[in-house]
């Protein structure tokens, strides 16, 4: 199997299991509001059932924002050899690894450290387009690709 393609799947394994953790504790602090609404009343009570509402939002939001970050991979094909730094190229500057793909951060595969970067990424707006070899200006440093995947 492909680096980007190992890479690609990794990432939306880590996604999943992002979204399972986050829609567990969701689960959990709804059972635990509940239960708790059983035979209790007073206002520390109803302080404690709208903090937890609020949690729950707030969990809301995160897993949407999961599901649509699986969504934007579903539609990126990791098999495509890219020759140019574009949404879904693997790309390599200064031994560094870039995954353009979602706003996720450095993850590790294997030995290797990857950056995985949104198009929305002020880097990738530096160098979109750019092919091997050719350099880019970003934050007052020269980046100069290695190579494309």
């Amino acid at each position: 199997m492909h680096l980007k393609t190992r890479l690609h799947n990794h990432l939306f394994t880590l996604l999943e299991s992002r979204k399972s953790t986050l829609q567990a504790q969701r689960n959990q602090l709804s059972v635990e509001s509940s239960e708790s609404g059983k035979g209790s009343a007073g206002d520390k009570h109803e302080v404690g059932i709208a903090m937890a509402q609020l949690e729950v939002e707030k969990l809301d939001k995160q897993i949407v924002l999961l599901q649509q970050q699986i969504a934007v991979l579903h539609k990126l094909d990791p098999k495509h050899e890219n020759i140019q730094v574009l949404h879904g190229a693997l790309f390599k500057i200064d031994e560094n690894w870039y995954y353009c793909s979602i706003a996720f951060g450095q993850i590790s595969l294997g030995q290797t450290n990857y950056f995985c970067l949104s198009p929305e990424a002020p880097l990738f707006i530096a160098l979109k387009g750019k092919k091997v070899n050719e350099q880019a200006t970003f934050n007052q440093k020269v980046w100069q690709i290695q190579q494309i995947l």
